[in-house]
């Protein structure tokens, strides 16, 4: 491989005289020499392609064989512009794609300009460039996507030298200036040199620990950084006179791009403190990230610069320095496929004639994208090509490998000695591609109006006009949909009311009308109604169920022949004695037939009795009134609380345990009553909180529906706010109100039995001991065999009355052959407690629900709320600065709607630039002439 050398131009005093400024800004200093200009002596040659600089003046020597030409050729005179001749290949038949302007992107244009001046033709593309470059700026990418220039390459691909040829600017070729952060290079013409460096921040940083290749995803493609919406930030603005602090202000503003959390004027090299403290090595070791999708923006403008704009992005890599770095390998792939895979782009693809094009990553991103058709193929270090590698590089010139819809151009930019001025570079370059230089093959002569950085510009900006042309009709129309969009997000978002007092006032009026409406309309009551019902038929549910089967052992069975058994003799005895002494389980022993075995009912299984078995009463009982459980109820989980609450043979111990020494038997205890009831009225307690619980939230959203519909025009300002937080409070103080008073209802429940309803009590106690009684009998005839297992004992009023009938019979012909039944004072007690229960748990529901409507709803009736509210909003003593400070905005929506206005402005400012350029205020003519194909690098005659 050839080693890229050093390159020493000198240059006589004739030459420097002679010579035309090939860079705007060494023409407008006055104090420096021109440099040389290529002579037909053989000093320097040019090829026959006019640039951008000879277009404007072009003296006689500029033109190969030494022309007589005695005046000079201006704007004014298109007829003696250059003529180029169009340079075909004959090789294998690929005329056609081996031309400049068979690769160049052909588009159908809507007018020629075939009659209009080539003064106004380079007028038009730069009022198109500029106002292209202007939207950009602007940031309306999101809205419509604008054309840009994009260049992707390897690293080490030549892209800084050739990004610095392009921007006629001395920027740096190490360090990586552009390596860990993109940079938008726009330039325009303009009489005063300046520069601009501003930084695009369009993400937001958000580390979250170390960075993982996992990390990088789809939806997640530059971590940590996120998307936000475009904030630019100035940065420093250059002067002629210190164009040569461009490339430490670049790099200083990389550094301000990496630490996206500290002020950015930190890092202004000369004047923040950051920069006074630490030199640019320390500060690049020491960045919070380590690459950004961010944009160092760099705005040139001066004397005949080109207008142009493009994008130079990170060089692709397969390899970090370090390990932990593996992630960026993904990230930056994913940032040049993210401009990469954009429509409008316009791609430079930069590959070095030192390296094999095979093993660019970036042509996989290329293709991958099937972004071929609109890339430029840019093949950089021309002076260290390989001799042995000409014929696979003229291959791919001619489009037969590596085909590229806009073709190929060759340039060449080595590193000079001395730090010699960027001018002396373009000519070397100039030189290079002339055929007196030896180094260079003769081979590439029929490309040589493609040779060159000065061919490439002019031929960028011609592209990027036309494209912004084609464009603009579709830009203009998404500016617009965003424009309306974004007006009628800003009428949801109304500004401040002229007379704050009364919206103030009459908002909280308006609130005061609709809780007192909403508190007698049908569909609040009716649904706390539902509620206390529901409620109602929980507690009643929980009734406990009492088991009545026992396991004592009858004394005879009697067979399905109605043969009796007399089962023991001495049993039989025993039980007539005073003693009541109980057979064990294990001796009841059924002797069944061999015909017909009887299977003996589980003693383990006990019989409960429901309060659905219920005897006929002369007239209807409270409860045949009482709700049933609903299954969709909220309180369907509780109904089964009290079953088996209650057991004859539990009974009968408590009995025994409470009666004192020598009192007979059939006396009840002191405190038997208590301890069973309260038993049975504890499992109050779960569902008496939901209850609290879901008529809080009732009434909380009532309030809220309330709050909201009075309040639908103040939403976004801070009354609404603060009389939502002022009302939670109040809810929150009425539950603790309203909860401790539910407590102590049921508190005085548990304490002992107590009624004055005496006659409420008899007549519940009587219905439970005809359920219970009957409920017994069955079991006792069960257990002799008179009646068989598979009989249900179902309610009475589910049974006919023939059914009700027999049973009766059955019942009275056979029990009294079994004598008393020795449970027959459980029973009792057992009658006393569920007839009590029924009475506590109606009083219970009454006094709670009464409790709610007298406690919540009266305080609110009484207007308690409303003065609660005035009082915490300051409305008791207010002033003009209380009505306002209420009416402002909510910090959400104050940003919301200035966010809304700036995007406004913007796409109002895009809308009026589109309109100044199709009114051609900046031009002699109007848009709807486009840039055709009469400006083409295929011009043979004007």
């Amino acid at each position: 491989m050839p080693p890229r050398t050093q390159v020493k131009v000198e240059l006589d005093e004739s030459d420097l005289s002679s010579s035309k400024s090939l860079s705007p800004s060494v023409a407008h200093q006055s104090q420096m020499a021109p440099p040389a200009t290529p002579s037909a002596n053989g000093t320097f040659n040019r090829s026959h392609a006019p640039s951008a600089d000879t277009r404007a003046l072009r003296p006689q020597n500029q033109f190969r064989g030494g022309d007589d030409v005695h005046s000079e050729t201006t704007h004014d005179t298109p007829q003696l512009m250059e003529l180029r001749t169009r340079y075909q290949s004959v090789q294998n038949g690929a005329a056609r794609r081996s031309t400049p302007s068979s690769q160049n992107g052909d588009h159908v244009m809507q007018q020629s300009f075939t009659h209009q001046s080539f003064t106004d033709i380079a007028s038009k593309l730069k009022d198109c460039n500029d106002t292209l470059a202007e939207l950009q700026q602007l940031g309306i990418q999101h809205v419509a996507q604008l054309p840009e220039l994009v260049m992707v390459g390897d690293q080490s691909a030549g892209k800084s030298s050739l990004m610095s040829g392009l921007a006629e600017l001395d920027l740096p070729r190490s360090g990586g200036v552009c390596t860990r952060c993109p940079i938008h290079i726009r330039l325009s013409r303009h009489d005063r040199w300046s520069c601009t460096v501003s930084l695009q921040q369009d993400y937001d940083f958000r580390p979250h620990g170390r960075i993982k290749k996992t990390d990088v995803t789809r939806t997640n493609p530059f971590p940590p950084w996120v998307p936000q919406h475009r904030v630019t930030k100035d940065f420093k603005t250059l002067d002629f006179d210190d164009r040569h602090e461009i490339e430490d202000v670049l790099r200083w503003a990389q550094i301000a791009i990496l630490n996206h959390d500290s002020p950015s004027q930190l890092y202004v090299p000369g004047h923040g403190a950051y920069t006074r403290e630490h030199t640019l090595q320390e500060a690049a070791e020491c960045t919070r990230a380590q690459f950004s999708p961010n944009i160092v923006a760099l705005e040139m403008r001066g004397p005949n610069y080109p207008d142009l704009s493009f994008y130079d992005l990170p060089g692709v890599f397969s390899t970090p320095a370090q390990e932990e770095d593996e992630y960026l390998v993904k990230v930056v792939k994913n940032l040049a496929s993210h401009y990469i895979r954009k429509e409008s782009a316009i791609i430079l693809w930069a590959l070095p004639m030192n390296n094999d094009p095979e093993t660019s990553i970036s042509l996989g991103l290329i293709r991958e994208a099937q972004a071929q058709r609109r890339t430029i193929g840019v093949m950089t270090k021309a002076d260290m090509l390989r001799i042995d590698d000409t014929p696979s590089w003229l291959a791919i010139l001619r489009g037969d490998k590596h085909y590229v819809g806009h073709g190929y151009f060759i340039t060449s930019r080595p590193t000079l000695e001395n730090n010699e001025p960027l001018e002396r570079l373009a000519q070397w370059e100039e030189q290079f591609f002339s055929n007196n230089y030896d180094g260079w093959p003769r081979e590439f002569e029929p490309f040589k109006e493609r040779c060159g950085v000065d061919l490439l510009k002019e031929f960028l900006s011609k592209r990027l006009g036309e494209a912004f042309s084609l464009s603009l009709p579709h830009i203009e129309q998404k500016v617009r949909e965003a424009k309306r969009q974004i007006e009628s997000e800003l009428s949801e978002l109304p500004e401040l009311p002229r007379n704050v007092e009364f919206e103030v006032k009459q908002s909280l009026e308006k609130f005061k009308k609709e809780v007192k409406d909403a508190m007698v309309l049908h569909g609040f009551q009716a649904q706390w109604n539902l509620l206390n019902k529901q409620f109602q038929a929980c507690i009643l549910a929980i009734k406990p169920t009492c088991t009545v089967r026992t396991q004592e052992r009858p004394p005879y069975r009697v067979d399905p022949t109605g043969a009796v058994e007399i089962l023991s003799d001495s049993e039989s005895v025993a039980a007539d004695t005073p003693s009541r002494k109980r057979p064990r389980a294990s001796d009841s022993t059924i002797r069944g037939t061999p015909k017909r075995p009887r299977a003996e009912p589980a003693a383990t299984t006990p019989v409960t009795v429901k309060q659905e078995i219920m005897l006929p009463r002369p007239t209807p009982s409270s409860l045949r009134a009482t709700p049933m459980p609903d299954p969709q109820s909220p309180f369907s989980n509780f109904h089964q609380l009290g079953r088996r609450g209650l057991d004859i043979q539990n009974i009968q111990s408590v009995l025994a345990n409470r009666r004192r020494a020598g009192m007979p038997a059939d006396i009840i205890g002191p405190g038997v009553y208590d301890i069973l009831i309260n038993k049975a009225i504890e499992k109050w307690l779960q569902p008496l909180e939901l209850y609290t619980q879901l008529t809080m939230s009732l009434f909380k959203s009532m309030l809220s529906r309330a709050l909201t519909t009075s309040m639908s025009k103040l939403s976004k300002r801070l009354i609404f706010n603060e009389s939502q937080q002022y009302l939670e409070e109040y809810i929150t103080r009425m539950e603790g109100l309203q909860t401790a008073a539910i407590f102590d209802l049921f508190q005085a429940e548990t304490y002992e039995m107590y009624t004055t309803n005496e006659d409420a009590f008899k007549r519940y106690r009587a219905e439970e001991l005809e359920i219970l009684t009957r409920a017994r009998s069955i079991e006792r005839l069960r257990a002799i065999g008179v009646i068989g297992l598979e009989y249900r004992t179902r309610p009475l009023d589910q049974m006919t009355g023939e059914q009700i009938a027999q049973e009766r019979e059955m019942i009275a012909k056979n029990l009294p052959k079994l004598g008393a039944d020795e449970f027959r004072n459980e029973i009792e007690v057992a009658s006393v407690v569920r007839g009590y229960y029924i009475l506590a748990a109606m009083r219970l529901v009454e006094s709670v629900t009464l409790s709610v409507k007298s406690k919540l709803f009266r305080d609110v009736a009484s207007d308690n709320m409303h003065t609660f509210l005035e009082r915490k909003l300051g409305l008791d003593q207010a002033n003009d600065d209380t009505f306002n400070r209420l009416m402002e905005e909510d910090r959400d929506t104050a940003s919301k709607r200035e966010q809304l206005k700036r995007e406004q402005r913007k796409l109002e400012l895009a809308i009026e630039k589109i309109g100044n350029l199709e009114l051609g205020e900046n031009s002699n003519f109007s848009t709807s002439t486009a840039i055709g194909h009469e400006f083409d690098d295929g011009i043979d005659e004007v």
